[in-house]
């Protein structure tokens, strides 16, 4: 038990650290885009995104690899005579070899959609070219880079890469601010350098610390274990399915929206997927700070201890998100106009129905994934995803062609994700006997009951308080002041509803043991 204990510390530690990171880059982020506003223009903004876009579609891969790497190391951790080492070398190859096929594509399909596809503004195709030349090279350099990436996250040191993370935002930002003061030049193009450069720098970093940490796991040391090459080549084979459903997503449907509404309307589109991007790294870190132990556990055959972290994860990962969106939702307009000077049309709309969706989301992932990943039985669960999501762009498309409203593409994901949700649980349930019944118990019922009583809250907030404060003296401060009561209220109905007594008692003695004052008081009384 001690020793469970220590490991719920260590990812409550690891989950820590990625908060503060996605703090640090929530901050980083919000100022860059504002810049870039200023610098680059709305049109602009909307068109580096479809192209950088079309490469990141290409690039699909790169998450279904990462993610098969981290589970293939941390399957061969938990194995007591494993060789992390003769993972690492066969991934590596096979990420060289992904690499290839990667910029063949671009070079032949992709530049295809570019040339003759894609809705670019007059005079403007020789830029969208050469940022997508220059995403495309660095997209296969960050494929070849990946195992680097997860061999650090497999040891769970995740504190490098929330370093490395951090300091690239940071460099990024540096750079847009130059932007900002220099006069003359191709700004776009000079923008599309700036993020390869911070690209490669964290390419490069990493390299270095696994050299410096783990040299006799990266060794180069071709393997001829063909049935393993097979089996390896197999799972990323579908798990790249199952990215699919992310890049329809995102991607995706950002060039459907593309197609019917310009690179204005991909502006727009930016800015809320942006405002979802971040609150859901506020809630993938905790899943991706837990799968190492998950998927060790999982190998070393301790079902009960890999089922305790899946229906943690999964209730957690809802009560983190409710507290973030619904801080956002509370004050959404004041947040962006204070956030952009000029806010693309339709964009206050969008990102209001995105943060609902990335709740949805919150309630349809958690831990299952990486048990999914973990038993190594995806085939079924990854096509099921690729396929539901193949459909709802045709669907989404088809309304904007009868005149829907850009948001649709939205509702539409929204519904894809609670009939895939469907679908995994039962397959789950097939494939592993996973039992469907204790999980809604154990993660949905209580999240549940906090989501209701935060949207009766938000409800009384839109109705009686933020219509008040609306031409008061001191309007900043009121509206600052209502998200931040918000934020408090959120965080005290996970604590009090969220929670289970044991888990409030763990946090008390958490803070005790870490606070000095709070220590100090409670010895004297």
């Amino acid at each position: 038990m001690e020793g469970y204990h220590k490991e719920n510390a260590r990812i409550a530690r690891n989950t820590l650290i990625f908060n503060v990171r996605m703090v640090c880059i929530m901050v980083i982020g919000l100022l860059a885009t504002r810049l870039l506003f200023m610098v680059l223009g709305i049109s602009d903004y909307g068109l580096y995104n479809v192209v950088a876009g079309v490469i990141a579609m290409l690039g699909f891969l790169t998450s279904a690899m990462s993610a098969t790497t981290r589970r293939y190391i941390n399957i061969e951790q938990g194995k007591p005579d494993g060789d992390p080492g003769r993972i690492f070398n066969i991934c590596l190859v096979l990420h060289i070899f992904m690499a290839g096929v990667i910029f063949l594509l671009a070079e032949t399909l992709g530049l295809y959609y570019v040339l003759h596809w894609l809705k670019v503004p007059e005079g403007k195709m020789g830029d969208a070219v050469f940022v997508y030349q220059v995403s495309t090279l660095v997209a296969c350099i960050g494929i070849v880079n990946i195992p680097f990436q997860s061999l650090i996250e497999s040891y769970e040191k995740f504190h490098i890469s929330a370093l490395v993370d951090v300091l690239s935002n940071l460099f990024r930002l540096g750079m847009i601010v130059l932007l900002v003061y220099v006069s003359g030049g191709n700004k776009l193009r000079l923008y599309a350098v700036i993020v390869s450069l911070m690209t490669l720098c964290s390419l490069g970093a990493y390299h270095m610390v696994c050299r410096r940490l783990w040299p006799e796991v990266i060794r180069w040391k071709p393997r001829k274990d063909r049935k393993l090459y097979r089996e390896i080549f197999g799972f990323n084979f579908y798990s790249a399915l199952g990215a699919v459903s992310s890049v329809c997503r995102s991607h995706g449907s950002n060039m459907v929206v593309n197609w019917f509404f310009g690179t204005i309307g991909n502006a727009a589109f930016a800015v809320a997927y942006q405002i979802e991007n971040f609150t859901l790294n506020a809630v993938n870190k905790l899943t991706v700070s837990a799968a190492p132990q998950i998927t060790q556990n999982y190998g070393s055959g301790n079902s009960d201890r890999t089922l305790d972290l899946v229906y943690k994860i999964s209730r957690f990962t809802v009560l983190i998100m409710v507290v973030f969106v619904c801080s956002a939702l509370c004050e959404l307009d004041f947040l962006l106009n204070a956030w952009l000077r000029d806010i693309p049309a339709g964009a206050v709309g969008l990102c209001w129905w995105t943060l609902i969706s990335a709740l949805v989301r919150a309630f349809c992932g958690g831990g299952t994934q990486t048990l999914e990943q973990a038993t190594g039985k995806i085939k079924w669960f990854q096509i099921s995803s690729s396929v539901l999501a193949l459909l709802a762009l045709p669907v989404g498309a088809l309304a904007f062609f009868l005149g829907a409203a850009p948001v649709t593409i939205i509702w539409v994901f929204i519904g894809y994700s609670i009939v895939f949700r469907v679908v995994e649980l039962v397959l789950l349930h097939k494939l592993t006997g996973f039992n469907v019944g204790e999980y809604f118990r154990k993660a949905y019922v209580t999240p549940a009951i906090v989501v209701v009583l935060l949207a009766a809250y938000l409800y009384l907030y839109g109705s009686f308080v933020s219509p008040a404060f609306a031409g008061m003296d001191g309007e900043l401060w009121m509206r600052l002041a209502g998200i931040a009561v918000t934020f408090a209220v959120s965080c005290l109905c996970v604590f009090f509803v969220g929670m289970y007594n044991w888990e409030r008692k763990s946090v008390v003695a958490l803070v005790r043991n870490h606070l000095p004052f709070v220590s100090n008081v409670q010895n004297k009384s």
